[in-house]
């Protein structure tokens, strides 16, 4: 039977499952609010002066979720029917987004491969943009890039190449939105300053609830007029909320209490990888950030079975991203401690499934020897 968090549960499944710390609390219930409707919260207008001049940008929005705030920047860019956004065919935007841009906002998705490192080649971009005044295609608006990139193993794109989508862009007269839903992480790996990891990008939506662990919502950075039409649009999509100053001072607090300690998730990933790593019947993905992808290769054993031995057994979640591979995620709440019960887990459940399948495997060979 799965322990109860109360029995100490590690829970790696994704940063998004940490809770308010006792600071974040405190900072609710001290916030000074209004209707934000109307423009009289005034912490949720601190939370967007402070995110929009921290990453560089004329201003910001508040947003319930990073999938509210992607496809506000989708549809904005994209203004008028007929329109085309380029993403990776492993971006969030294209995967786990439920295609809102085609079937909320009428927007043509087309999809490149993303490489390895997250990246899509500059080249497949290129040749993707579709040529001006040509009545057969729709018209290319917006490229979407996503740092950290989570399906590809939490990658981080270098300074170097978005620069070079953006002067891309730039010259096709295209706009660059960038999925900074773990940007805090591409920030801490990359050792790029806050001001500078999305420079060349028109738009970028930054996730709060992961990475820096706030209990809810994203923001959407990008020219003042651009995010006056986002948050317009906001509106419609039923986006708008009243006194959410309770929610943006959380933020506002985990941006300096929490931000600070991703460093130490990414150290826990290393280690945790480098610990497995070697292992007979695992494939470990060497970290960027605070993911590890961990691929089942042993004979016998599935991702379904070896997940739920964890859980059972060992009071660990992980989530499965495919029939043989797991993701864990690092994040603040994930203690040196829990750790060192990751590693132990990963490598007794291997043991005991793998153990378990040579048995089975050895009794099948002597029913097939008895029938005949």
């Amino acid at each position: 039977m799965m322990k109860t968090l109360s029995d100490g549960v590690v829970d790696a499944r994704s940063d998004t499952v940490t809770k308010p710390t006792a600071n974040m609390r405190r900072a609710m219930a001290d916030a000074v609010v209004g209707d934000d409707v109307l423009g009289d919260d005034a912490t949720v207008k601190a939370l967007e002066r402070a995110m929009a001049k921290r990453f560089g940008f004329e201003s910001a929005v508040y947003t319930p979720s990073g999938t509210m705030a992607n496809l506000l920047a989708v549809a904005t860019h994209c203004d008028e029917r007929g329109s085309e956004c380029i993403c990776g065919d492993k971006s969030h935007v294209h995967l786990y987004e439920q295609g809102g841009m085609s079937s909320l906002m009428g927007v043509h998705s087309r999809t490149l491969a993303n490489r390895d490192d997250g990246t899509i080649a500059i080249e497949d971009i290129k040749g993707a943009i579709r040529a001006v005044g040509d009545d057969h295609f729709p018209v290319t608006k917006v490229v979407c890039l996503e740092n950290t990139q989570n399906k590809c193993g939490g990658k981080v794109l270098s300074r170097e190449y978005v620069r070079e989508v953006s002067a891309l862009c730039k010259s096709r007269g295209v706009r660059l939105h960038m999925d900074g839903a773990r940007i805090w992480n591409a920030i801490v790996s990359s050792g790029i300053p806050t001001e500078e990891i999305l420079e060349g990008c028109d738009s970028a939506s930054v996730c709060l609830s992961k990475a820096i662990g706030a209990p809810v919502g994203s923001v959407l950075l990008g020219e003042t007029e651009f995010v006056r039409k986002a948050k317009r649009l906001r509106k419609a999509l039923g986006g708008s909320m009243r006194q959410v100053g309770v929610l943006a001072a959380a933020a506002l607090e985990a941006m300096t209490e929490v931000f600070p300690m991703l460093k130490d998730d990414h150290a826990r990933a290393r280690k945790f990888a480098s610990a497995l790593t070697g292992l007979n019947g695992l494939e470990v993905m060497t970290p960027d950030s605070n993911m590890v992808f961990v691929r089942i290769t042993a004979p016998g054993v599935t991702c379904e079975t070896f997940v739920a031995e964890l859980e059972d057994n060992h009071g660990i979640l992980v989530l499965p991203t495919s029939a043989d591979t797991i993701r864990v995620v690092f994040h603040h709440q994930i203690t040196d401690r829990a750790v060192e019960r990751l590693i132990s887990g990963f490598r007794e459940s291997l043991s005991e499934l793998a153990r378990g399948s040579h048995v089975l495997d050895k009794l099948m060979s002597r029913v097939d020897a008895l029938e005949t």
